[in-house]
């Protein structure tokens, strides 16, 4: 056999296996994903939910001015949240930021931008205020944190620090980094 009835045998063997190929792929549909884009299938706006403990007391209030829940991650974003964290025979510790996320099965929730947390006394009177940012909360823990810094104040007093960590159950707060005081003089009328 010769050397160019060869090279035709070969060429007339990739142009059949091409042909097929190109005819097997052209015919085959193509595959569709299920994984969904990450658009919201619904929003609320003004929207108030309440989480009951098993007794039926209120555990916390998440009001917000937006909220959209996306599908593709079951998490939902809020714009302007406001979280009210109620505890067993203490007064409810507020929470405000500028945008929240809320994780798929509602245990985590980070806000960002400016994040104020207070808590009133029984006369109406702010008794604590940290101005931070972007912090997180553990809602089962009724734990918060930030690696951020902030600027705690009371009646009395105003301290910065870098970083803080909230214990709602036992009312307790950790100051992390560079932590500087000042407590101010009582007042006499």
């Amino acid at each position: 056999m010769s050397l160019r009835l060869k090279i035709l045998i070969v060429l007339g063997m990739l142009t059949i296996g091409s042909a097929w190929l190109l005819n097997y792929l052209a015919g085959k549909k193509p595959t569709t994903t299920n994984a969904l884009s990450h658009e919201p299938d619904y929003y609320m706006e003004n929207f108030t939910t309440i989480t009951m403990e098993e007794d039926g007391t209120a555990k916390n209030k998440l009001r917000a001015e937006y909220m959209a829940h996306y599908p593709d991650d079951n998490t939902t974003e809020l714009l302007k949240p406001m979280l009210e964290v109620f505890r067993k025979d203490k007064l409810p510790i507020m929470i405000i930021a500028d945008k929240g996320w809320v994780t798929a099965d509602n245990e985590v929730i980070l806000l960002s931008g400016n994040v104020k947390l207070w808590q009133d006394d029984e006369a109406g009177e702010r008794k604590l205020e940290i101005i931070t940012s972007d912090v997180k909360i553990l809602m089962d823990q009724e734990y918060a944190e930030t690696d951020k810094p902030a600027t705690m104040t009371g009646k009395r007093m105003i301290v910065n620090s870098t970083g803080v960590r909230a214990y709602f159950k036992e009312n307790r707060l950790e100051l992390l980094h560079n932590v500087h005081g000042k407590i101010l003089p009582e007042q006499t009328d």
